[in-house]
């Protein structure tokens, strides 16, 4: 056949397009779904690997900055703050943070976070890093216990000890706060060994409570009986040795600090439990000092002066201590428009040791009646309480009892609410007494009928003089060797020296003539 130009062909022998229609799915529909497939998939991928979002309520919001501040643990990063935001009232920052996966299991009610900054605190310097990198939020996770939480309080200051440390925690009970702070050391045997985690005021608001972490191993050292006292400062003592200083160390000067040790002639008990209460003494010595269980009061009057004295001064018998004031005031006694100064003390019985055997009589007594037969005994014999200059820089005063025997008869008296025993005036009272009554009995002389009979005196004495003046001129006189006196004293000497001699001639003549006295003197 020949080959035509396709527009000289006849029509019929053009061809004709055939449609077929096809069963399933184009397979260009595939690329859609794996791409929507794959897309899920990251996307799920994305989302289970995406960390819990938390928000953290603090302050203030210095040093923290959305998208760049770090949240981290032990140094490894673990989050990160994506929004700050003002609180509703307008009275702190909400933070919210993204952290990683797996950081759930931390977040329970007992978590804590924190703002770590460069700070100096308790003698210490931390955060140094933040200076250059920016400031971080720390946190301390707890896994045992609490519930599962996303929202957290934030801590204004870093917690002292975080979870995890070896240790044990006590709690101390003091009547005031002093200098310590969080953060100041804990000392055994001048060794830090552990910080001042908390304090707080109780509920009674009658104490200061203080939370102390002790580390693992020392934690061991406290024991049941263990004493703990307050180590801030210098403590200053005179002793006969002369003055001593007790200082733990340099840091508790400046800052305070606690320390604790076992009791003096004691055995340790038990270890101590955790969270185990103890008593915070001021001092050293105030630790140390015995403690009495037993107490018995008394009421003291006086009628002079008690500037110097307060509560809390020592009650002494011969130098040592057997009590202490408890309190000062002043009365006036309606009837007789007298003013008293009622004292009231606590004696520790226990302090003194008695030794022999009781009374017999004694023995079907009660505690008490024995101890007030004991007590008017010593009254009889001459106990008295008398007040006593106890530093001559300070003034303070203190209550001295003793043994007088010369003081006036008294006993104690029962009837009022406290027994009430004798007391004497102090040294200088009796002193200013005894010269008032001088002056007293000066006042009553009569000095002015002694000055004039005086006068009379002095002007007969005065003419006495006179008339001894005059006799001896006139025996001057009368003593003159050319005095007819002296003349004669004269001649009557050289006579009875004569005499003399004619006396002891004859004496001689006798002595060798006896016989003259019976024949008389014979011629020769």
């Amino acid at each position: 056949m020949t080959n035509l130009p396709s527009e000289q062909q006849p029509a019929d022998a053009i061809p004709e397009a055939v449609v077929k229609t096809r069963g399933g799915v184009s397979i260009v529909w595939l690329i859609p779904l794996i791409a929507a497939l794959i897309g899920g998939w990251l996307a799920w991928k994305a989302l289970s690997e995406q960390g819990p979002t938390i928000t953290i309520s603090f302050k203030s919001a210095e040093g923290l900055e959305a998208g760049k501040t770090k949240i981290r643990y032990k140094d490894v990063e673990i989050g990160q703050v994506e929004t700050i935001e003002l609180s509703d009232d307008l009275t702190h920052i909400i933070v919210t943070a993204k952290l990683v996966k797996g950081a759930e299991e931390y977040l329970t009610e007992k978590t804590s976070f924190w703002v770590v900054r460069a700070s100096v605190r308790a003698g210490q310097v931390t955060g140094l890093g933040t200076l250059l990198s920016g400031a971080y939020i720390g946190i301390d996770p707890v896994v045992t216990s609490g519930r599962r939480v996303r929202n957290f309080q934030g801590l204004e200051t870093p917690p002292v000890v975080t979870t995890g440390q070896p240790g044990s925690s006590f709690l101390l009970k003091a009547d005031k706060r002093g200098s310590l702070d969080v953060g100041a050391p804990v000392y055994y045997r001048q060794i830090q060994v552990g910080e001042v985690v908390a304090y707080d005021v109780a509920e009674d608001a009658e104490s200061i409570n203080f939370e102390v972490f002790v580390h693992a191993p020392y934690d061991q050292k406290v024991r049941e009986n263990t004493q703990f006292w307050n180590a801030s400062g210098l403590d200053v003592s005179v002793t006969a040795e002369g003055i001593k200083l007790d200082t733990e160390s340099l840091v508790s000067i400046l800052i305070g600090g606690i320390a604790f040790g076992a009791p003096e002639n004691e055995s340790p008990g038990a270890v101590a439990k955790q969270e185990q209460v103890f008593h915070l003494y001021d001092n050293r010595e105030a630790a140390r000092e015995k403690k009495f269980s037993e107490t018995r009061r008394f009421l003291l009057y006086f009628d002079g002066s008690v500037r110097g004295l307060s509560a809390g001064a020592p009650v002494e018998f011969r130098g040592i201590q057997i009590g202490e004031v408890v309190d000062v005031k002043l009365e006036l006694n309606a009837i007789t428009q007298k003013f008293q100064i009622p004292v009231l003390i606590d004696l520790e019985p226990e302090r003194v040791v008695r030794t022999g055997q009781i009374p017999p009589e004694w023995a079907k007594l009660s505690k008490k009646e024995r101890q007030n037969r004991f007590f008017d005994q010593l009254v009889a014999q001459g106990l008295r309480a008398q007040l006593k200059t106890g530093n001559l820089v300070t003034g303070k005063l203190f209550v001295d009892l003793d043994m007088y025997d010369k003081a006036r008869t008294a006993a104690i008296d029962y009837t009022g609410p406290y027994p009430v025993l004798p007391t004497i005036p102090t040294s200088l009272e009796e002193l200013t007494n005894r010269v008032a009554a001088i002056l007293d009995k000066l006042d009553q002389f009569p000095i002015d009928r002694i000055g004039s009979n005086m006068d009379k005196t002095l002007e007969g004495l005065q003419l006495t003089v006179t008339q001894t003046q005059k006799t001896l001129a006139a025996l001057e006189k009368t003593l003159n060797t050319d005095s007819p006196l002296q003349q004669q004293l004269q001649q009557t000497l050289e006579e009875l020296s004569g005499a003399a001699r004619s006396l002891r001639l004859l004496a001689d003549y006798l002595e060798r003539n006896p016989e003259s006295l019976l024949r008389g003197k014979q011629g020769k």
